[in-house]
């Protein structure tokens, strides 16, 4: 596992080498952003999840093993720090579309932008299709949610997640099923 570039800089932070932890922060600091913002829509409140889960990376560096992949074990830590802030402020999950532009971000440039410019009855049409797709997405239970989110998302395989989220295999594979089937009722009959 000590191929991964990754660990070898969690190891060096473990040692006492803080440039190691910098290395990592500046890694993972836009990615861990962007993830926690996708499961809680607010970009002032992902930030603030981003940097909790820096805390208990850093906090953790004592007892790290390299039992899995880096970002396997990173995102483990954020796969909790926004289930455990999920449940403390009953907050809505929201999921931004990856093929449209963030909405409401300021001055901030989107940060996956589509160059095509869509005709009106087609921006329609996908500004709808998406806020269907949002809604089903956001009723969907929040095991499910967050297996399919780890899955589509991050592509990270069924054995990542099912180490991030603490479960089996088996049981990742029957969540992102049945997430995808809820999916595909609730978006076949649109409220």
């Amino acid at each position: 596992m000590k191929t991964d570039p990754e660990i070898e800089l969690m190891l060096r932070f473990k040692n006492g080498d803080e440039g190691a932890f910098q290395r990592l922060f500046n890694l993972y600091r836009k990615p861990m952003v962007n993830f926690c913002y996708r499961f809680c829509g607010d970009r002032a409140a992902a930030e603030d999840l981003a940097q909790d889960v820096f805390i208990r990376v850093y906090r953790a560096a004592g007892g790290y093993e390299a039992t899995a992949r880096f970002s396997t074990w990173i995102y483990r830590i954020a796969v909790n720090v926004c289930l455990n802030e999920f449940r403390s402020r009953k907050r809505k999950p929201v999921i931004t579309s990856m093929d449209q532009p963030a909405v409401g971000t300021g001055d901030r440039p989107a940060e996956y932008p589509d160059h095509r410019t869509p005709s009106a009855d087609e921006a329609l049409a996908a500004g709808q299709r998406d806020e269907w797709l949002r809604a089903a997405f956001q009723r969907l239970p929040e095991r499910q949610r967050m297996a399919l989110m780890l899955r589509t998302f991050h592509e990270f395989s069924y054995d990542e997640i099912a180490g991030q989220m603490m479960i089996s295999t088996a049981n990742v594979k029957t969540l992102i099923f049945r997430a995808r089937e809820q999916l595909k009722e609730m978006l076949a009959h649109p409220v």
